[in-house]
């Protein structure tokens, strides 16, 4: 395995390796957003404030999300191309907060567990992120790319599978924290940075990043809406599936719907992050998981009997993989330069927390407002839509 200034492809078992450890980094996450994090603020406010609570503790969390990330990144740039340490930092710090969440009996500790794991993988996501600029060719990155998205929704799976199986409270914390670590030993003991020392950065271009026009600005954005989308799906799946579809067993069904998601957008996200690599085609992707990704929430939103809530699972499933498929390849193309890869990449990465921390303040006040369920999926339908018709905006992008 060699750096990319080669152009030599990277080897299946380190993808392999990179995947399970971008998978227990997404377990660590989707999993008490799931289920722990919703059952828990059940717990501690009861019936009438279990939504006021879980929007302030992932807020919270999102917010303090939203700073570490780059911060992560710039400090992975300033090592040069040694990502190891922050994968290791990062991850130490985000289980020091699934197990403070294992002992939480009131809110502040609950707000200050989600915090901790929010700010601590982000480190790794943003190490994770910047291999892909660091070690994979032009030509491998739709695939590997995939592999980063489709890694992310095994852990929804792991996460719920987990919660799950340990029944859920304190001992789905502790699977949870074990799980990240273990995943991520693979990538530690595969992965070898390049021997150079710290290297002096280019200044980051933010004005010609962010002005109107610029590929790096619409990319960003159009990651922003589709990160929503998704984000809208999950934040009260579990309230929707007991309030509004009455299921008897609302975390059983979480775990069937996340099977069915995963299933799809696995199989889709690889097929088309290697089609993508074959046709040197990445916008056809996007706009596919867009279309399908709105289509899915407009049957949330119209008919939420449990039936159709199991299609709707298989369109928002497709639809999101589409999208994975080429993400990072899209991402990494519109970068400006190496010197500031994990810096930008955790800019970008803004675009999949910030959602975190706008998704239950805007879904909060429409699920207890008369139009309900309806309202946010209607919602998260027109957003998808928007986010495809933005995408002729990134003209130059094949």
């Amino acid at each position: 395995m060699t750096d990319t200034v080669t152009g030599a492809p990277v080897r299946t078992r380190w993808m392999v390796a990179y995947a399970l450890a971008m998978t227990g980094v997404a377990a660590g996450w989707f999993g008490p957003i799931q289920i722990l994090l919703p059952e828990q603020a059940e717990r501690l406010a009861g019936a009438d404030g279990k939504e006021a609570l879980l929007a302030l503790v992932t807020a919270t969390g999102a917010a303090a999300s939203l700073v570490a990330n780059p911060v992560w990144g710039a400090l992975s740039d300033r090592m040069g191309a040694r990502r190891r340490p922050i994968l290791v930092a990062g991850a130490g710090l985000g289980v020091a907060g699934l197990l403070v969440l294992a002992g939480a009996g009131s809110t502040g500790v609950m707000v200050t567990g989600w915090v901790l794991v929010q700010a601590g993988l982000n480190g790794p996501l943003a190490a994770l992120a910047a291999m892909i600029g660091d070690r994979v060719p032009e030509r491998q990155r739709g695939t590997v790319g995939a592999l980063f998205g489709v890694a992310q929704i095994a852990g929804v799976l792991l996460g719920t599978a987990l919660a799950v199986v340990t029944g859920q409270g304190a001992p789905g914390y502790l699977a949870v924290a074990v799980a990240v670590p273990a995943l991520g030993l693979a990538l530690l003991l595969t992965h070898r940075s390049p021997g150079a020392a710290p290297v002096a950065r280019a200044p980051v271009r933010w004005a010609v990043l962010l002005r109107p026009g610029a590929r790096f600005a619409w990319a960003w954005l159009i990651r922003f809406l589709l990160n929503l989308v998704n984000a809208l799906m999950l934040v009260y799946l579990f309230y929707f599936l007991s309030d509004r579809v009455r299921v008897a067993d609302a975390a059983l069904w979480v775990l069937v719907l996340t099977v069915v998601n995963v299933l799809f957008a696995g199989l889709v996200g690889f097929a088309g992050g290697v089609l993508s690599d074959r046709w040197a085609r990445r916008r056809v992707f996007v706009a596919a998981g867009a279309v399908t990704l709105a289509a899915g929430a407009v049957l949330l939103a119209l008919v939420p009997v449990a039936p159709v809530v199991i299609v709707a699972s298989v369109l928002v499933g497709a639809g999101w993989g589409a999208y994975v498929a080429v993400d990072m390849a899209v991402l990494t193309h519109v970068l400006p330069d190496s010197g500031t890869r994990a810096t930008m990449l955790g800019v970008a990465n803004i675009a999949g927390t910030l959602p975190q921390l706008l998704a239950p303040v805007l879904a909060a006040p429409l699920v207890t407002s008369p139009g309900g369920y309806r309202s946010l999926y209607l919602l998260t339908a027109v957003l998808a839509l928007l986010a495809l018709a933005l995408l002729p905006r990134l003209r130059a992008l094949p």
